[in-house]
């Protein structure tokens, strides 16, 4: 193990089992979408969606074709160490099962936050896929001589075909539906929180201390970049 540290149930929390955990939830949540559907409203149709879809997102990343986290660590954010830090397991644990546990939460307080949470959706649906777009723009310019041709990066696949639709159908709904009101922008404050206190703060600690004991031990898809 990393820093020869002995194992803790935190280590192990943050190898697999926390992603099992999430594609569980993701499970979970697409039969209760299923056995809803009719009762529930656009808007619960829409986050519930949306909590089955981020499990399918989070595996693109991390487990096939993998290698997400070290291309963010070296392409976007210039890391010394791409498998080690400032995105590590325990990062990503933090952010994604988080994200999971948000939008379950998110989903059962829908009824009363109404369009807030639309307008949640249609900023993280679109925006993750224009980060996505722009990691993998990064990623072609940085790999171009080591052989790298095709418009990939792990995660972009599920954004494109997943994520944005959801974005689109929930923009479609903030416009159509006519339910629309300037206090629903407030959903654009759980877009920061998710941006700021699940993603940015926990890199920022990760790199400060630059430990090595969460690791990453592949670089998935862009291993055959690094040869």
């Amino acid at each position: 193990m990393a820093e020869g540290k002995k194992r803790t149930l935190l280590d192990w929390w943050c190898g697999k089992p926390w992603l099992y955990a999430t594609y569980a939830l993701g499970v979970a949540m697409l039969v209760a979408l299923v056995l809803n559907w009719e009762s529930w409203s656009v808007p619960q149709r829409l986050m519930g969606i949306l909590c089955v879809l981020l499990p399918l997102h989070v595996f693109e990343e991390l487990e096939w074709p993998d290698g997400f986290q070290f291309m963010m660590n070296k392409v976007i954010q210039k890391s010394d160490n791409p498998l080690a830090y400032p995105e590590n397991r325990l990062t990503d644990m933090i952010t994604n099962f988080g994200a999971e546990i948000l939008f379950i939460a998110m989903l059962v307080f829908t009824p009363i936050a109404g369009n807030m949470f639309v307008v949640f959706m249609a900023f993280f649906g679109i925006g993750e896929t224009i980060a996505h777009t722009v990691f993998t723009a990064a990623s072609l310019r940085c790999y171009r001589a080591a052989g790298m041709r095709a418009p990939y990066t792990p995660g972009l696949a599920t954004a494109w075909c997943t994520l944005l639709p959801v974005g689109i159908a929930s923009l479609h709904w903030l416009i159509t539906s006519g339910t629309f009101a300037v206090g629903d922008l407030w959903g654009i404050l759980f877009v920061m929180f998710l941006i700021g206190f699940m993603i940015r703060l926990p890199f920022i600690i990760s790199y400060k201390i630059k430990s090595t004991r969460f690791a990453y031990d592949s670089m998935g898809y862009f291993a055959k970049f690094e040869k």
